[in-house]
């Protein structure tokens, strides 16, 4: 695993643009024709979604099997056991739902370095042992994402963005308008302002910018506004569509 999180690490450290899909369900078919799409990411929801713990090791399998994707996931909550689980199992990249300050963090990142990098993860190879190839992985870390979506986080987001071992910062587009007074996909000025000065914060400190976004016309969007790691579709939304598309066509 360690390098390809190295890979990815270079990649966007160095710019490019990533692209996901968002797993809210459990289909492994659908995670391989995800990661078959071409998607740079794949992240599995066990936050909203239907994923659970116990479907995290199929589900990595799966994207793997048909690509080169990432394989990030949203933690349910920041909480060590649990980021440590996932870290465990392989994942590439963990997002950390409602980051309020400096301290949450800094726990965050406590939660994926080993005591040999300064932090208080414990070794679980459980994804190792499945797989039969056990290694020493004290210097292997994940990418570490700490979403940006409430009042707290947006007024402590340069100070966020500056911890020693946050790679990106996510931005939930939906709560974040709700702590501004707005509403989700409404045109607000003061959701365009906070979303500016949290993509700012991201550059300043040389972390990544990541956002979440529910179609290829949003994503679109904004990349032109200066973000990197783009959730671009979502599973159960995308298949929506493309069913209701076709039994419309069908009807004509």
């Amino acid at each position: 695993m360690t390098a390809a999180i190295e890979n990815h690490r270079a990649r966007l450290g160095a710019g490019e643009i990533y692209n996901g899909l968002w797993m809210m369900s459990t289909s492994p078919e659908l995670a391989k024709i995800g990661s078959a799409a071409g998607f740079d990411y794949v992240c599995l929801d066990l936050q909203h979604g239907l994923v659970r713990p116990t479907d995290v090791l199929r589900l990595t399998d799966a994207v793997r099997a048909s690509g080169p994707a990432l394989v990030a996931a949203r933690v349910a909550a920041n909480r060590f056991t649990e980021i440590g689980a996932l870290a465990d199992a392989g994942v590439e990249a963990i997002i950390v739902p409602l980051v309020s300050s400096v301290a949450e963090a800094e726990a965050a990142v406590a939660a994926l370095d080993y005591p040999s990098r300064g932090g208080d993860r414990s070794w679980g190879p459980t994804a190792e042992l499945i797989h039969g190839a056990v290694q020493d992985t004290r210097d292997e870390r994940p990418l570490l994402f700490v979403m940006i979506e409430n009042a707290e986080g947006l007024a402590a987001v340069e100070d966020i963005c500056a911890v020693p071992g946050i790679d990106g910062v996510y931005v939930g587009p939906s709560d974040l308008a709700f702590a501004v007074g707005a509403l989700p996909g409404q045109l607000n000025d003061a959701h365009a302002e906070a979303l500016v000065r949290i993509r700012t914060a991201a550059d300043a400190a040389g972390v990544i910018p990541g956002i979440h976004c529910g179609d290829g016309t949003e994503a679109k969007l904004r990349k032109d506004q200066g973000f990197r790691f783009i959730t671009s579709a979502g599973d159960i939304g995308a298949a929506g569509r493309a069913f209701r598309e076709e039994l419309a066509t069908a009807k004509e």
